[in-house]
């Protein structure tokens, strides 16, 4: 088991509030949103859920 203790765990969100900087680009996260959007505008329901639920999926095990 990992000791949490010994050193701070930062995430992206405590890197920016600490540098004021915006998070650098996730190419998965463009690509996601990219194919959710594409399917909004073609009126694809099935597709732009099935990309919020990839979106959150990613998000949850990259970025947290």
């Amino acid at each position: 088991m990992q000791d949490l203790t010994s050193e701070p765990v930062f995430r992206a969100q405590d890197q920016r509030k600490q540098t004021g900087q915006p998070l650098p680009s996730c190419a998965q996260c463009k690509e996601i949103k990219a194919k959710r959007y594409t399917a909004v505008q073609q009126g694809d329901q099935r597709m732009a859920e099935a990309m919020a639920t990839a979106m959150g999926r990613h998000q949850r095990a990259v970025h947290s």
